[in-house]
């Protein structure tokens, strides 16, 4: 069966797909309207094809969707693509066929996605819980911000609870009030919706034992076990370098002619979620009364670079690298790994 290669251009109403040959000549083409009827419809008159997509909302459901009737699908970084979304003749036809030209080349950079449909949706649900927590503390900050425009300075937590009916009669315009008042009724609302999402979560992290082994970790919480999971996905992606990379905490180098440009500085590429993660683990075990691993390392850290900042991001990486390594070997923690351990990981 001759191998050819497709790049398609997704929209929540149409799907622009084309098809190319080693070559790079166009053996098909369509517009089709986005449904798995007419997705798998196509893509079964090809069945040898490659399929390249860009990442997007609909991403992983289109690949899941054509998977079986295709040799192989790949999702791709857009931000990586800048000939696609650059060019100067742009339309989906066009993107599409680039995308079928970077997937005979094989010029992309992908994007990863499983197939563990247990890991796929236990992802959604830890997001729904990291986006609830997310509007909550916009909201506190909004509310804050909407007092002190009436010349009421709030300051902690209590004005959330205990103090709420006390800024509020501090508010003299009645309009004014009235739009706190609202503030405050989506508050208890988000608050609420934020203990249930966090329930479910721990929940259905019954059914990942992993999560259990990685709470053993100084810092480590249910919820930032179960976040460390469903934003892995797969222990074996990564070394403790790849991972590093991938949580933001890889440091970007730019030369040229060997010449340094610019000051070195951390990658803003990948997910900053796991870097959020790292921080708050690193905080928590620091905050703890009793000695453990963590501290150490960021005790021997300081000492080798005399700078508190360095120091923290090494501990946040060795954190995330220990996480790593006892979610992918099955061993349990212990103080003496932290600082024994992952050498050539």
């Amino acid at each position: 069966m001759k191998k050819v290669y497709a790049g398609m251009d997704i929209g929540s109403k149409e799907c622009t797909a084309v098809v190319i040959d080693s070559k790079g000549k166009q053996v098909d083409a369509a517009v089709f309207k986005t449904s798995e009827r007419n997705l798998r419809a196509f893509f079964s008159r090809h069945p040898a094809s490659r399929v390249l997509v860009e990442e997007c909302e609909m991403a992983a459901w289109v690949r899941a969707t054509i998977k079986p009737c295709v040799a192989l699908v790949t999702v791709c970084d857009p931000k990586r693509n800048a000939w696609v979304a650059k060019g100067g003749n742009k339309n989906d036809r066009v993107d599409a066929a680039k995308l079928a030209e970077l997937n005979r080349l094989g010029s992309f950079s992908e994007v990863w996605h499983t197939d563990d449909q247990d890991i796929a949706g236990f992802k959604v649900l830890v997001k729904h819980y990291d986006d609830t927590s997310a509007r909550l503390a916009a909201l506190k900050c909004q509310i804050k911000a909407r007092l002190r425009k009436q010349g009421v300075i709030a300051r902690g937590e209590a004005v959330y609870g205990a103090r709420r009916h006390e800024a509020l009669c501090r508010v003299e315009n009645t309009f004014a009030r009235i739009a706190i008042e609202a503030d405050y009724e989506l508050l208890d609302y988000l608050v609420g919706a934020k203990a249930a999402a966090r329930k479910s979560v721990i929940a259905a992290s019954g059914r990942f034992p992993v999560t259990g082994k990685l709470q053993e970790i100084p810092g480590v919480g249910p919820i930032l076990a179960a976040r460390f999971v469903a934003y892995v996905g797969n222990p074996h992606r990564f070394n403790k370098r790849t991972l590093a990379s991938y949580s933001c905490l890889g440091i970007v180098k730019r030369s040229s002619d060997g010449s340094p440009m610019g000051r070195e500085h951390l990658s803003r590429a990948g997910n900053s979620a796991l870097k959020d993660l790292s921080r708050t683990a690193f905080e928590r075990a620091m905050a703890t009364r009793k000695p453990n691993g963590i501290k150490e390392f960021y005790g021997s850290s300081m000492a080798r670079t005399n700078d508190k900042t360095k120091a923290r991001l090494n501990t946040q990486r060795k954190i995330l690298a220990l996480m790593l390594a006892i979610w992918r070997d099955g061993t349990d923690y212990r103080d003496d790994l932290v600082t024994k351990a992952f050498t050539g990981a």
